[in-house]
């Protein structure tokens, strides 16, 4: 009689298809950089820069403590990928306004609106993105983060110049001067009211804040009109 052959057992740690080695196969092979992002960018706008930290963020995630390091060999590398996401939106923001109307200031004042949206939903990310810790820590810029810096840069620049050409706005002040005399009023309306835009509970408030967005709009615009 030959013996009876005993039953293998499985058990998580070395079944192939386990919840855990699948979630940690799909991690290594092709999203954990996205992952990484994300989780990053939620744990920034909640709790700060200072709290940022590739080896919690792993544990987060569950994955091992060096598998970030992959993607973001040091905490700059994490700050700096998530900036150049901040400047893809908004050139993203800034696209959509030169496409939103051919009269100039319509464009210009969506792209008011595009930007003053963007920095109250992301408002430490916007901070690492105008200041702080990347620009004085001395690690170099990466290629990344600088190209998609002017992107949306140019994106503005183009429709205060369309604005020029077609005589809607000032011509006898440069360019980029007027746009930055723009850019600065909407920053600095966004960062003065962040702690409004968060209070709003009801719809009447959404709606009466978006209206106040208005007429700031309109008085920045009329500002810089011919």
């Amino acid at each position: 009689m030959k013996p009876a052959k005993k039953k293998q057992s499985l058990n998580k740690s070395n079944s192939p298809i386990s919840p855990i080695s699948s979630k940690s196969s799909a991690y290594h092979h092709g999203n954990l950089r996205e992952e990484v992002l994300e989780h990053s960018k939620k744990v920034l706008e909640s709790k700060g820069v200072s709290s940022l930290s590739l080896r919690d963020i792993a544990t987060d995630l569950g994955v091992s403590h060096t598998a970030p390091y992959r993607h973001f060999p040091k905490k700059m590398d994490l700050l700096q990928a998530l900036v150049s996401e901040g400047f893809r939106e908004l050139s993203e923001g800034m696209e959509r306004a030169w496409v939103f109307s051919e009269d100039p200031l319509e464009k210009i004042k969506k792209a008011g609106v595009e930007y003053i949206f963007l920095l109250l939903k992301n408002p430490r990310r916007t901070e690492l993105m105008f200041g702080g810790e990347i620009y004085v820590s001395g690690d170099p810029i990466s290629d990344e983060l600088r190209e998609c810096g002017n992107a949306a840069y140019m994106g503005m620049f183009k429709i205060v110049e369309y604005g020029q050409k077609q005589l809607k706005l000032k011509n006898s002040i440069p360019t980029d001067t007027l746009m930055m005399s723009f850019w600065s009023g909407v920053h600095g309306f966004a960062v003065l009211n962040e702690r409004k835009w968060k209070q709003i509970k009801s719809k009447d408030d959404d709606e009466q804040f978006r209206k106040e967005v208005d007429q700031i709009l309109d008085i920045m615009i009329e500002g810089t009109r011919l």
